[in-house]
């Protein structure tokens, strides 16, 4: 699988996440408290809010624009039926971050 350098360990000494535009999608790459990283689509599936804009920390995203909640580790939605958030592939090598182009299939 592709996989491009997007960030690096040290960007998130001061920060809990990063919102990338890549090939036009909005992707998220979150550390979470156990210090591992993930990395997952960051668009809300109803009409593309960036569901990152308000989010400090914790589990839960809430959209901007019409309060649809996303498990941020399953991507499922808990409050609408609603396909999960896509999830990509991540990898850390030498301190940088890498993530794959598609994302993984469910």
């Amino acid at each position: 699988m592709d996989m491009i350098p997007v960030a690096t360990v040290a960007d998130f000494k001061s920060t809990n996440h990063k919102v990338l535009k890549i090939l036009g999608r909005l992707i998220a790459i979150v550390r979470l408290e156990s210090d591992t990283f993930i990395a997952l689509e960051a668009a809300c599936k109803h009409q593309g809010a960036n569901l990152f804009e308000n989010y400090t920390n914790g589990t839960r995203l809430t959209c901007p624009r019409h309060n649809w909640v996303y498990d941020l580790v399953s991507g499922e939605c808990k409050t609408n039926n609603s396909p999960p958030l896509r999830k990509y592939q991540l990898a850390i090598e030498d301190d940088k971050i890498f993530i794959s182009l598609t994302p993984l299939e469910e």
